[in-house]
């Protein structure tokens, strides 16, 4: 009888730590689900069983707006290479070219060119003869100062060095931002047969990049034959 007793609490225990074992494997499934996936349920067909499908969820860019960005369903080569539409963003941000090399080179000539200094004046002399009197001279005094030692280092070449590091970073980041923003527009171009929501999200990235091209987007856009258009 005292067997019987003590069997019954532990049954209870290890039914406890069973269910316990069981949730926490639950949580660890969907705690390591992609973040950016989520599961679509089709209720129309009023059936029990029903099949999730993933859709791809769009970033912190479209979550106001609430719906997910489908893939490009077309594999065709782009209407727009990436690259020029990046050249164009740099363009736009006046970050096309490198101006370092030439502020280095200007900086080390600058060297031989002197630095004028001129002044001016009079001077009195006393002449002691039978009529005593004041004499006054005008002097004048230019030089040319060279600093050469600057052919060599000069302090301004840490202060362009620093500016060149600035640019180069922000070339990074309006690339990453037209690269992202031009990809978007592509899928969202595929999607907008689809649904009117996605046309007008399409829309929005175009008028996007316009803005982040100085308006070269739109005009590069009509200068494309109609065939990579409907791309």
């Amino acid at each position: 009888m005292a067997r019987s007793r003590n069997q019954g609490p532990r049954l209870r225990s290890l039914a406890i730590v069973a269910v316990l074992a069981l949730l926490a494997v639950l949580a660890a499934r969907a705690s390591a689900a992609p973040p950016g996936e989520r599961e679509i349920y089709d209720a129309d067909d009023g059936d029990d069983d029903l099949e999730p499908t993933v859709a791809a969820v769009d970033g912190p860019r479209a979550a106001p707006l609430g719906f997910a960005v489908p893939a490009p369903r077309s594999r065709l080569a782009p209407p727009l290479d990436v690259g020029a539409v990046v050249a164009a963003a740099y363009r736009a941000a006046s970050l096309d070219g490198d101006p370092a090399p030439s502020w280095r080179t200007r900086t080390r000539l600058a060297a031989l060119v002197p630095w004028v200094s001129a002044r001016g004046g009079r001077e009195a002399a006393w002449r002691d003869v039978d009529d005593p009197t004041l004499d006054y001279t005008d002097i004048y005094d230019v030089r040319a100062t060279w600093h050469l030692d600057r052919l060599v280092f000069d302090p301004n070449e840490i202060r362009i060095e620093a500016m060149a590091v600035s640019r180069r970073r922000e070339r990074r980041r309006v690339a990453e931002a037209a690269i992202h923003t031009y990809y978007e527009w592509l899928a969202l171009l595929a999607a907008a047969g689809t649904s009117a929501r996605w046309a007008t999200r399409a829309d929005e990235v175009h008028a996007e990049l316009d803005a982040m091209t100085d308006g070269w987007f739109s005009t590069a856009l009509a200068r494309q034959p109609p065939a990579a258009k409907a791309r």
